[in-house]
């Protein structure tokens, strides 16, 4: 595994004295299966931060946030089964200070291999859950991918779960420290689903609900007619416990005419602080109304807003205060499908755009916000020509970090182990193999980068909980 260890200032531009400097990186050894859709988290391994994150070649990789050595008892395989799901942790009994760790497993490229799996601290599996897929689906009896990442909260108590949907047509979830299946599900979902879901308590009751996305062909499955497109759903924590059927326990459900593979972001943006949902959709479905579209939805799923963007909204969207005023707006990337994107920020309440900005490269993995040092939230933009910093308040270019860098996952910002700001980008180089750089800014002060109104990493927190509240 070769390694680089810089210490070398990458761009000479300073903007308000923030100066970025490469401080360690690495390269993997999965040429041809490189990281892709997998964001970098941060966890709690060894006693110290680490830098967690999965590649298509099977492996889920942790790396000593200060240094970038390997975690010992890591890279972890699942047998040569990609990952693109984003880790999650969790400190569970007998672990602290350390996390275990969570991975959706599979891809669309193998859609009958993979499940639900779990680490320990020392890289040993936990367990894993594979998908069984319900009599209603044309591959029952098989076995079904992972795409989405796993969230972390407390849905039936006491202790800590996970949540994800699959490939199939079923929503597993699970209890964290067992493996064992939570009552209630598998919850039938009538197609694949791609979107991280949120965990939030929408509804002021003292429960987290599973706030997800999720794909539809047209067809009828346990007496239910299902129409093409897709659905912004919630599900209650106890799934279809005590329904008359597997699908039962929805609270709410929205259905578009296209897929809706971007993951949910959840927060108080809405008008007079109104709790809300927003989320982009996808590309499946040609001529789609919804494709290309930013959709922003009350509590009970009633649409608030829609905006229609410039390219694919895939992107899983931030929400972060980016006047300084305590409210929170809404960020996205585009993907124009021609080797470019766009950035948006728009106003929580209307969805009318404050600002957008151009990049080059295409805009997949979602955007994420910090305080970078000059006392107002920062944007850093993933693309597949490197990361763009851009202002918050204004979109004005900063600088570009890595531009060499495929990036299609989200950024990590991180308060390091030195008191400073880090910034960990992963993806894929020219060879198409993975790579880990981790950045910090000179002279800066990490202890604000997860604080109010900032949404540092995917999905929000190392839990990925996409609640902006957490």
């Amino acid at each position: 595994m070769a390694a680089v260890v810089a210490g070398a200032v990458l761009t000479l531009r300073q903007v308000q004295a923030r100066e970025f400097v490469e401080v360690w990186s690495r390269t993997l050894p999965d040429r041809g299966r490189p990281i892709a859709l997998s964001s970098p988290n941060i966890a709690t391994l060894g006693g110290v931060p680490a830098v967690v994150v999965g590649d298509r070649a099977g492996h889920v990789y942790a790396f000593t946030l200060a240094h970038g050595s390997a975690v010992p008892g890591w890279p972890v395989s699942t047998g040569g089964v990609p990952v693109d799901s984003t880790p999650s942790v969790a400190v569970l009994p007998g672990t602290s200070p350390d996390d275990t760790v969570f991975v959706g497993v599979g891809n669309s490229s193998t859609p009958h291999a993979g499940g639900y799996e779990a680490f320990n601290p020392g890289g040993t599996r936990r367990w894993f859950v594979p998908v069984k897929n319900p009599a209603s689906d044309p591959q029952a009896g098989r076995t079904s991918a992972v795409r989405a990442s796993l969230a972390v909260g407390n849905l039936q108590g006491p202790g800590t779960d996970v949540v994800a949907p699959s490939l199939g047509q079923q929503e597993y979830a699970i209890n964290a420290s067992t493996g064992r299946t939570l009552p209630g599900f598998p919850w039938f979902t009538s197609d694949s689903d791609f979107s991280t879901p949120a965990l939030a308590d929408l509804y002021g009751g003292g429960h987290l609900d599973i706030v997800g996305g999720g794909d539809q062909t047209a067809g009828v499955a346990y007496g239910v007619h299902y129409t093409q497109g897709g659905h912004v759903r919630v599900l209650g924590p106890t799934g279809n416990l005590g329904t008359a059927t597997p699908g039962g326990g929805l609270v709410c459900e929205y259905d578009t005419d296209q897929v809706v593979q971007s993951s949910p972001a959840v927060g108080r943006f809405l008008t007079g602080g109104g709790m809300g949902i927003v989320v982009g959709t996808g590309t499946y479905w040609p001529g789609a109304d919804d494709t290309d579209k930013l959709l922003a939805f009350g509590a009970n799923c009633h649409l608030a807003w829609e905006a229609s963007l410039d390219g694919a909204t895939i992107s899983s969207p931030a929400l972060a205060d980016i006047d300084e005023n305590g409210a929170l707006d809404v960020l996205e990337g585009t993907d124009d499908g021609h080797g470019g994107g766009t950035v948006y920020a728009l106003a929580g309440p209307t969805g009318s755009v404050l600002w957008s900005r151009q990049v080059h490269g295409e805009v997949i993995g979602g955007v994420v916000t910090a305080d970078l040092g000059g006392g107002r939230q920062d944007v850093i933009v993933p693309t597949t020509e490197g990361a763009v910093v851009l202002s918050a308040r204004t979109g004005q270019v900063v600088t570009t970090l890595a531009p060499s860098l495929g990036l299609q996952d989200s950024p990590l910002v991180t308060d390091d182990p030195n008191g400073r700001i880090g910034v960990t980008l992963a993806g894929y180089d020219g060879y198409n193999q993975g790579q880990i750089v981790h950045f910090e800014i000179a002279g800066s002060k990490g202890a604000s980068v997860d604080g109010s109104g900032a949404w540092p990493m995917f999905h929000h927190d190392p839990q990925l909980s996409g609640d902006a509240a957490m």
